[in-house]
């Protein structure tokens, strides 16, 4: 019991250097990042992994601990108020741990991982309704809701997308190596 403990530990250190990895990498690729903040996060994958792999805990530990490395390393984490923050950030890396905790059945990481994006782009969207309105815009109004889903949906989609393909692969890649 105690090699167990002792290999997801040393497997949910691996998930979030690996979180950190592929954000440094996304960061240096310029088209995957918006204007106003936000981007097509690469990183997730290894949180929809670290959930189906370790489990939704474990993947929500996996998610705080990448968060933690994250703020370390001096990410671009703009802090308003613990709200704002929450939505923009905590939030949507806890969705991203607890996918396996969305799906059981089969084909269980796409739908899993459907659901925590849902649950990603929902948060961000409330976040930049209420924090980040469009110039001229009040917050809550019509136009920083019209705004904020909009500006929201195209990279929160695309970063599904990516996840979608990439991490039922790895997830086989693992199972054939018999590591899951």
């Amino acid at each position: 019991m105690k090699n167990k403990k002792t290999l997801d530990l040393t497997f949910m250190a691996l998930y979030a250097a690996l979180y950190i990895v592929l954000w440094y990498v996304g960061a240096f690729i310029p088209f995957l990042k918006m204007p106003q903040g936000g981007s097509i996060e690469l990183e997730f994958a290894a949180l929809f992994v670290a959930s189906y792999h370790l489990g939704w805990k474990k993947g929500i530990l996996t998610a705080l601990a990448a968060w933690l490395l994250e703020v370390i390393l001096g990410g671009a984490n703009w802090y308003l108020n613990p709200m704002q923050y929450a939505l923009d950030y905590i939030i949507p890396l806890v969705a991203g741990g607890a996918a396996s905790l969305f799906w059981k059945g089969k084909n269980k990481s796409v739908i899993g991982i459907a659901i925590a994006m849902v649950l990603k782009y929902c948060s961000t969207v409330l976040s930049g309704a209420y924090f980040w309105p469009p110039e001229g815009g009040a917050a809550g109004s019509a136009a920083a809701w019209t705004f904020s889903l909009g500006y929201n949906l195209w990279y929160n989609l695309a970063t599904c997308i990516v996840c979608v393909i990439l991490v039922p692969l790895l997830i086989k890649r693992l199972d054939k190596a018999h590591m899951m």
